[in-house]
């Protein structure tokens, strides 16, 4: 198993240093200076500057716009986003591809392909807006388990955990609201993840269990289950031995999974 990403770190990676370094030299910056643009250690530019640069001029190209942002003070958001559009550039057919050297691969400019970007952000979108639905609703939060909640959602044919979005450090209670620490990302919780992969439902958000939970969902008509063999519309797991008793609501989306557990949380009141 070897990614292109690994050629761009060991290999691109340090080319492009190497030369930036030598071009900011020649501009008049000193080893410190050059250091702490590149993050790197000084000793690790003075090694850059004793080694010769052999020209290559989609190399030198990059190299030499990447120095003249740095001297021009530009912000390093700006810096990144032009060397990850290189970097994605040179895996779609570049350097990095012709090094990689796979017969027939074309995983890269999958990754980028309209249709999976389009539908990654309408799954993000999607996840935003089941936290809406549930910061709307002051009684989800008395269903917060101990190991927190979370919204996921994964992409119509995912495969793997990385297809699946959810919010990195999960959903806490706020003054009784739940709340994200940060926005929701693909990969963010492989629990979660395995869970959607292995039933193959589209969207999860875990809950604590309580006693009243089966026969509410048998009130407002929602099937569950107690294995994932035969998954209803929630799961229930009711624990063991040091294991937190939970349920996870599933939906055809995230939103829809929210408004079901809108509706669980209003009869549990």
């Amino acid at each position: 198993m070897y990614p292109p990403c690994l050629i761009v770190v060991e290999t691109l990676l340090y080319d492009l240093r190497m030369r930036v370094a030598h071009i900011l030299r020649d501009s008049g910056l000193t080893q410190t200076e050059i250091a702490h643009t590149l993050h790197v250690s000084q000793a690790m530019i003075s090694k850059y500057l004793s080694s010769d640069v052999e020209p290559a001029s989609e190399k030198d190209e990059v190299s030499q716009e990447i120095a003249r942002m740095i001297i021009q003070g530009r912000d390093e958001r700006d810096i990144l986003l032009y060397l990850c559009q290189t970097c994605f550039r040179w895996r779609e057919g570049g350097s990095t591809c012709s090094l990689h050297d796979l017969p027939g691969c074309t995983v890269c400019y999958q990754l980028r392909s309209p249709e999976v970007l389009d539908e990654k952000h309408r799954v993000i979108q999607n996840v935003r807006e089941a936290l809406s639905v549930l910061e709307s609703c002051p009684g989800v939060a008395n269903l917060m388990p101990q190991v927190h909640m979370n919204i996921a959602m994964s992409l119509e044919h995912a495969k793997n955990p990385m297809e699946v979005a959810a919010f990195p450090g999960r959903l806490a209670p706020v003054h009784g609201v739940v709340t994200a620490v940060s926005d929701p990302e693909f990969g963010a919780s492989h629990h979660l993840a395995s869970l959607l992969l292995k039933t193959g439902k589209r969207a999860v958000i875990n809950i604590r269990y309580t006693d009243m939970l089966a026969s509410a969902l048998e009130n407002l008509g929602i099937t569950f289950s107690y294995s994932t063999d035969e998954c209803g519309d929630v799961l229930i797991d009711t624990g063991g031995f040091g294991i937190e008793p939970c349920a996870y609501i599933f939906g055809k989306d995230a939103v829809n999974a929210a408004f079901t557990l809108r509706r669980i949380s209003q009869i549990l009141e």
